[in-house]
């Protein structure tokens, strides 16, 4: 997910913007294993005295065709892969608008990818984790483990939209699911199954719940679990009256996987009589 700006003199003409630009962005393919359609760019064109710099020094002779390239990438890619790129991004642009090498100044630098967003506001691990996920679903073989990101996002997608598809390969054969015995629905259970059962609709069901909208609040990692906070307004079948009630799922990762999940909630929301 780089994001390139482009600064240089004004005066250039829309095909010469135009090459550059593309030089940019096959150098980055190329050797930074860009998507290509991950071509996200804002040139620059400044006015006689706006570009300070030495003709000489750590390079040139530099002339007025002076242009410098920022790059701020969500990916580290290490030293070798940058002095590829460097190289080749050199030679695109000098090949095409005809760019002295001389003349070429790059400035690197990365950022996590929680900085980014894309649109929306959704954040920018979120769409990491998506497409890395949808590359895993195209596979044949089942992963081993999977990143903090991934699985954040997974259980996100699961609260949210019930969206099952994406925590079923990181769930362990042998997980581990506690509900406190007071619900209606809990107990102690070992499997696969009995998480995706509670999750094919509502906790509980329309025997239990009239609505039950959730909210997640945020993710939280630490010492080896995912900790998932949610506000949950829902109106329980027991009282009739709308409730706002503050659960906690605690996720126990083990080499990447889900080992267990256990639900801290306000059990009386669901059995007990209203305010």
């Amino acid at each position: 997910m780089p994001f390139v700006d482009i600064s240089l003199a004004r005066g250039k003409t829309p095909e010469y913007l135009q090459a550059v630009s593309r030089a940019v962005r096959d150098a980055l393919v190329a050797e930074l294993d860009m998507k290509p359609d991950d071509d996200f760019q804002l040139i620059h064109q400044h006015e006689p005295g706006e570009m300070v710099f030495h003709r000489t020094f750590r390079g040139g002779p530099r002339t007025g065709d002076w242009i410098v390239i920022r790059i701020t990438d969500g990916l580290e890619h290490g030293t070798r892969a940058k002095r590829r790129f460097y190289q080749t991004l050199a030679r695109l642009l000098h090949e095409n608008p005809g760019v002295r090498p001389e003349d070429v100044f790059v400035m690197m630098s990365f950022t996590s990818p929680e900085n980014f967003s894309f649109d929306g506001g959704i954040i920018g691990t979120d769409v990491a984790a998506a497409e890395a996920l949808d590359a895993a679903g195209k596979a044949p073989e089942v992963r081993a483990a999977y990143t903090t990101a991934e699985l954040t996002y997974a259980l996100t997608e699961l609260f949210l939209h019930r969206n099952r598809s994406l925590i079923r390969p990181m769930l362990q054969d042998d997980m581990v699911l506690k509900l406190p015995a007071s619900l209606p629905y809990g107990g102690e259970f070992t499997g696969v199954q009995p998480f995706e059962d509670l999750f094919v609709g509502t906790p509980g069901g329309g025997a239990v719940w009239e609505s039950f909208t959730v909210h997640v609040d945020q993710v939280i990692e630490a010492d080896g679990h995912l900790l998932v906070q949610l506000t949950n307004t829902a109106v329980p079948k027991s009282t009739g009256t709308p409730k706002v009630i503050e659960n906690l799922w605690l996720f126990e990762v083990v080499g990447g996987r889900i080992a267990g999940a256990q639900l801290y909630a306000d059990t009386a929301a669901a059995t007990g009589p209203a305010d």
